[in-house]
């Protein structure tokens, strides 16, 4: 057992012991509701990081988990023979698996999508990463392509995760957090009701290039860890955003802690209204960061006013009860 996986078992003990759960409390009407996700990239899975997501799970108990999957594991040039039975022992009941895309050379092939490359978000240059797998293209800016070609990645994305023979939600997040109006565009299109690409620049100034934090910025102006959801226009209809308050990769648990404090404290001013935390983790990077989760997650459960607060639930599920709050408020 790695120490990452013994860090996350010792931190969520205590959520173990707090009961936690999806249930809703009878006594009050609003809470604090929480969704965790984490982000398939597309680029690799590995073992090690499936240990210590399912460490955090047994911790967890019966709380679930919003992945946002890219379809590229399947467009590789070799396609682990094991790679639906990974995704469906990773996805498990009560969880929602909903797309992620990011614009891989090898799913714009299989899209019949000419691959642009560039411009990378990273570097807002045609300078890409380059992975072992010989693939590229996860840091292509979204917006190199038009409304339709977009369409096209999300109709094979979701051919190519229907393999899995598991149900797909019609929630989307953008690779790079890129939500632009030509991505917003495509998913309303194509049938998708929920975007939660918002989050709050400044979670990647430490980023040596500076590059995807102005882009972020310009896209989502004004989001900050404590952004509520609400409706963005598009043509044919609306979509749900549920910003993203912290992704750990970019925050430690402190601060994590804080923002599901910080939460408390503005359902404590108005107890009657809900108010939602989205936080988040990658696949790929789980076994360096998990743990900040669970250290952060046993913190604030181990505070008993804040813990009988706190309801986990998926983004589908969480962005139903944002939206019945949004009809509800008053003009």
């Amino acid at each position: 057992m790695s120490a990452v996986v013994r860090d996350v078992t010792a931190c969520l003990a205590a959520i173990v012991l707090a009961g936690c759960s999806r249930s809703t409390s009878s006594e009050t009407s609003g809470r604090v509701v929480v969704a965790l996700t984490i982000d398939w990239e597309g680029a690799d899975v590995s073992p090690g990081a499936l240990a210590a997501i399912e460490q955090v799970r047994r911790g967890l108990g019966d709380v679930p988990l919003t992945h946002f999957m890219s379809s590229a594991y399947f467009t590789k040039e070799s396609v682990d023979p094991t790679l639906v039975t990974f995704i469906r022992s990773a996805v498990h009941k009560g969880d929602e698996l909903a797309m992620h895309l990011h614009a891989w050379r090898s799913l714009a092939e299989a899209s019949d999508v000419e691959p642009k490359v560039s411009p990378s978000f990273l570097t807002g240059t045609d300078e890409v990463l380059a992975f072992d797998h010989g693939d590229d293209g996860f840091d292509t800016d979204l917006d190199a392509y038009t409304v339709a070609e977009l369409r096209l990645f999300l109709r094979t994305s979701r051919r190519l995760l229907e393999k899995t023979q598991l149900p797909i939600s019609h929630t989307f997040r953008a690779g790079g957090y890129l939500g632009t109006p030509k991505v917003v565009q495509a998913i309303r299109d194509e049938g998708y009701t929920v975007d939660s690409s918002a989050i709050d620049h400044r979670q990647l100034d430490e980023l040596e290039d500076q590059t995807l934090p102005a882009r972020i910025r310009d896209i989502w102006p004004g989001v900050s860890p404590a952004s509520q959801p609400w409706l963005i226009p598009a043509h044919g209809g609306q979509i749900l955003e549920m910003p993203i308050a912290a992704f750990v990769d970019y925050s430690p648990a402190a601060e994590i802690a804080g923002v599901i404090e910080a939460a408390h404290a503005r359902w404590k001013s108005e107890p009657g209204k809900d108010v939602f935390v989205v936080l988040g983790f990658h696949l790929e990077t789980a076994e360096d960061h998990v743990g900040q989760l669970g250290e952060a997650l046993a913190n604030v459960r181990a505070r008993p006013e804040i813990a009988e607060s706190l309801m986990f639930t998926t983004i589908e599920d969480a962005a139903a009860q944002a939206r019945s709050n949004l009809a509800a408020a008053p003009e």
